[in-house]
């Protein structure tokens, strides 16, 4: 190998060492491939745990960090006639070519293997749609989440789960697609069985190509684990998943969004007031059942429209939600309201979108303050934004 192509590759593996630093969370292994005449030998890094990298190699393993092996690929080019390294984050495969022909690199987009390509063809799929969670290249993630079968189709039965994810994605897409941090922090809350935060981290990750980090935050310490267990089985390292109070727990700093699906009654309130005590720049909500002020609210000379019970609880269904959107208006958000999914689904269908101005609106709040004495309503959102301006927080950097 001449110098100047020795300094070539050099670089080229420099280039390769930073990206297995940088993005460590998103590394899933760079395998080497060495040809001697006919023969052709091979050997994988791959990641152990959080930190730890691997190498095998004729049949032993050793631990090795990321200099440690671009080191050792490099003195193995000197050995052999071709040496390949495909190194593969998710979404990217780099590929470097050293043989007599000189060093080579190529960037590509990471394939989906022949079996999930399958998944595409279920007649039952809207052709017209354009998925941004293409069943394709999303198969192991929509296989772990149940919505493809083990052999790569995709579920009759889960067709309208299928939809109803991919159109959540394309609601709240644009505040992702103009935000310009340099690394996203999404925090779900109440995250349940957190099927919505795997497929925010693959869209954002694999689709949007954006540094990300995912925390789901709930109060069961069930799904919790299970929630850990599948971001193990992925290899979604950039995803965190803690057992928390909602009214107690104390988000990060940076926070990009808070999303929230369908968290029961006042877990909803809980959701938006960590948003809020957050200073989140998005918010994604789909709210679910409405209880709280079902036996506070009162509407002032027209008591007989809700004399009947399922009056009552429909009022109480669009009062609960429009005075939340009012309320994140009040504390400096811009919101917008949209049917999340068809009513024939689901009648609890809406998402509620806000997007931090950092200003504030006097005339929302008015307007909020004005109303709830008119209904003579207290919400768990009124109590959380009340303790914000009552308590004082401590955080972990403060204590540094």
């Amino acid at each position: 190998m001449q110098k100047g192509e020795k300094n070539k590759l050099k670089l080229l593996l420099v280039g390769i060492q930073a990206r297995l630093k940088q993005n460590r969370d998103y590394f899933v292994a760079a395998e080497f491939m060495f040809r001697s005449g006919g023969k052709k030998f091979k050997a994988v890094l791959k990641p152990v745990g959080a930190d730890a990298l691997t190498l095998v190699f004729q049949g032993t393993e050793r631990p090795m960090d990321a200099e440690e092996a671009m080191d050792f690929f490099s003195k193995q080019t000197e050995l052999y006639e071709e040496s390949v390294l495909t190194y593969t984050e998710r979404g990217t495969v780099v590929t470097i070519t050293v043989n007599a022909k000189g060093v080579n690199m190529k960037q590509t987009e990471q394939k989906a293997a022949p079996a999930a390509q399958a998944a595409a063809a279920n007649p039952l799929l809207d052709s017209g749609r354009k998925y941004l969670i293409q069943a394709d290249k999303a198969a192991p993630l929509l296989r772990e989440i149940g919505i493809l079968t083990a052999e790569g189709k995709i579920r009759n039965d889960m067709i309208r789960k299928y939809n109803q994810i991919d159109h959540y994605v394309e609601l709240v897409a644009p505040m992702f697609e103009q935000d310009d941090s340099k690394e996203i922090l999404l925090l779900d809350c109440a995250c349940g069985k957190s099927y919505l935060s795997f497929v925010m981290n693959y869209y954002l990750r694999d689709v949007l190509r954006r540094r990300c980090r995912i925390i789901g935050v709930d109060i069961n310490p069930h799904v919790v684990e299970e929630s850990r267990k599948m971001a193990d089985r992925l290899g979604y390292h950039n995803m965190e998943f803690i057992a928390a109070d909602l009214r107690t727990y104390q988000p990060p700093k940076n926070v990009t969004a808070v999303i929230s699906l369908h968290a029961c009654d006042i877990a909803t309130d809980l959701a938006l007031g960590t948003a809020i005590r957050a200073q989140a720049k998005y918010i994604a909500c789909v709210p679910c059942c409405h209880k709280e002020l079902l036996d506070q609210y009162r509407l002032p000379g027209l008591e007989p429209l809700t004399k009947f019970g399922v009056f009552k609880a429909r009022f109480n269904d669009v009062l609960t939600d429009s005075m939340r959107a009012l309320k994140l208006e009040a504390e400096g958000y811009k919101v917008s309201v949209v049917e999340y999914i068809s009513p024939l689904d689901t009648p609890k269908n809406l998402l509620i979108r806000a997007v931090r101005t950092g200003k504030d609106n006097l005339k929302a709040r008015a307007e909020y303050d004005s109303v709830r004495a008119l209904l003579g309503t207290t919400s768990e959102l009124d109590r959380r934004c009340a303790a914000l301006d009552d308590a004082f927080f401590i955080t972990d950097d403060d204590l540094i």
